[in-house]
């Protein structure tokens, strides 16, 4: 069963699958994100394939956007 989870961005409330770009990049639950890690990410159009930890992946629109977002939650403040 997929885990949900409720975050507030922007004054709006979301639900998101957990782990779900942990999933799609293919790393381990324990792996953590940084924005040194995502922000070259973000600049990888659509369509394009781009290497990740060695791996080789292409940009879908989903990856595209759950990189956004885990980047938008790693900037705002608890």
């Amino acid at each position: 069963m997929v885990k949900k989870e409720v975050v507030e961005l922007g004054g709006e409330k979301i639900t998101i699958k957990k782990d779900a770009l942990r999933n799609q990049l293919k790393v381990p639950k324990s792996y953590k994100f940084s924005k040194p890690d995502l922000k070259p990410l973000m600049k990888v159009e659509v369509g394009n394939k781009f290497k990740f930890l060695g791996k080789d992946f292409k940009m879908t629109k989903l990856m595209k956007s759950r990189i956004n977002l885990a980047f938008n939650l790693m900037g705002r403040k608890k």
